[in-house]
């Protein structure tokens, strides 16, 4: 059953992920993912439209390989143990994205959207801005205190 929220986000072309695991053990780690793609409002679950797919699978990893052969849309790997180099050398035609921080996966996907919704592109600038801002202050402190700045 598709929700009515991912109805409307996949009729308005907002993107969608969809989170495919290979345990319930990988819970807590979807969890994460999850609170990413809130942070962003992306709907999550979803079949149809843009939709990008979430693999979440540890050991071997073959889930995201297989995932990709079969997928129309772009597959992330996202395991739960860390580092995993299965899903780096999955074999030729088998294209995934690798993002080892369940937190950077709503980021990735709302820049892979950011294109054709403004409201995840004003997120975005936004974010940065607030980056830029902070990183230009804790320079501006660091002259002060090492730089010879009164």
């Amino acid at each position: 059953m598709i929700r009515e929220e991912f109805r409307l986000a996949m009729q308005l072309n907002r993107g969608c992920a969809v989170i495919m695991a290979g345990s319930d053990s990988d819970k807590g780690h979807i969890d994460e993912i999850v609170k990413s793609l809130q942070k962003y409002g992306i709907q999550y679950n979803s079949v149809r439209s843009l939709v990008v797919y979430v693999a979440v699978a540890g050991g071997t990893d073959a889930l995201s390989g297989t995932l990709s052969y079969h997928a129309f849309g772009p597959v992330i790997s996202c395991p739960p143990d860390g580092r995993n180099g299965s899903c780096l050398s999955n074999p030729p035609g088998s294209s995934n994205a690798y993002i080892e921080r369940p937190a950077n996966v709503g980021r990735f996907i709302a820049q892979m959207y950011a294109g054709v919704n403004p409201a995840l592109r004003k997120m975005l600038d936004e974010e940065n801005a607030k980056k830029i801002n902070s990183l230009e202050q804790a320079d501006t402190d660091f002259q002060r205190n090492y730089g010879g700045i009164k």
